[in-house]
């Protein structure tokens, strides 16, 4: 096993870490990864097409979370108001408590702009809990996208 192999394997595990802790961006890490092993040799065994095709598949896990809370909420009957301000008050969240907050921002928001729709909490807690098991469900999509890349890797590297 060479040096370059070694160091993109090495980023890939941080990406694979990273789709379950949300303080690094598991996907588009380990696309970094196989860009990086390209890159290095020469483009020989990873190609532009294995790039692109990891590249979709980096960005449809990395931005996971942000869809598919949006169907969870919407499913469990949250307005199209209270899933825009779930976006809204998700990037305040990031900006002020860093990652985390992302989480905490957008759930504030559901919850206030709901509550303030209703004033019935228990749409209120079906709609924001509805927004965090679609939360949830992307943590293993994440996960089930970085193991996929790393296979569509290792197929495509003459080892």
């Amino acid at each position: 096993m060479n040096t370059y192999l070694i160091l993109a394997l090495a980023m890939m595990a941080v990406g694979l870490v990273g789709a379950v802790a949300p303080m690094i961006p598991g996907p588009p890490f380990v696309w970094l990864g196989a860009f990086y092993y390209a890159w290095r040799t020469g483009y020989d065994e990873v190609g532009v097409f294995t790039l692109v095709l990891l590249g979709a598949l980096a960005i449809a896990g990395g931005t996971s979370d942000w869809w598919l809370s949006y169907l969870g909420a919407r499913r469990a009957g949250a307005s199209g108001w209270a899933t825009l301000a779930s976006f809204v008050g998700g990037i305040i969240g990031l900006l002020l408590l860093s990652l985390p907050g992302m989480l905490i921002g957008s759930l504030a928001a559901v919850v206030l702009v709901e509550y303030s729709r209703h004033r019935d909490w228990r749409r209120v807690l079906r709609a924001s809990g509805g927004y965090l098991a679609g939360w949830l469900l992307s943590t293993v999509v994440e996960v089930a996208v970085c193991v996929i890349m790393i296979g569509i890797f290792l197929l495509s590297v003459n080892t």
